[in-house]
């Protein structure tokens, strides 16, 4: 899963962004964001909440509030192993 978020309301320089996620926590119901800009910020971890909330504000490129996308590869098989 990628997410288009709005670095400004991570408290972060900058506004729109796209970063893939690694990992979700169930217990602090935090995911961890694997910044694509690694020489500005490290992999961190976000609340959903807040994460929800930074794909809220509109893109004034597109009048479309923020969002994400799920990326998979086609020949996966059910089992979630890559065919050989």
């Amino acid at each position: 899963m990628v997410v288009s978020y709005s670095r400004r309301i991570l408290g972060q320089t900058g506004d729109g962004h796209f970063s893939p996620l690694a990992a979700y926590d169930a217990s602090s119901d935090e995911v961890l964001v694997l910044d694509t800009a690694r020489f500005k910020y490290c992999p961190h971890w976000v609340s959903l909440e807040l994460l929800y909330a930074a794909m809220l504000p509109v893109d004034v490129s597109t009048n479309l509030s923020r969002g994400y996308f799920l990326l998979s590869y086609p020949g996966r098989r059910g089992d979630g192993c890559l065919p050989t």
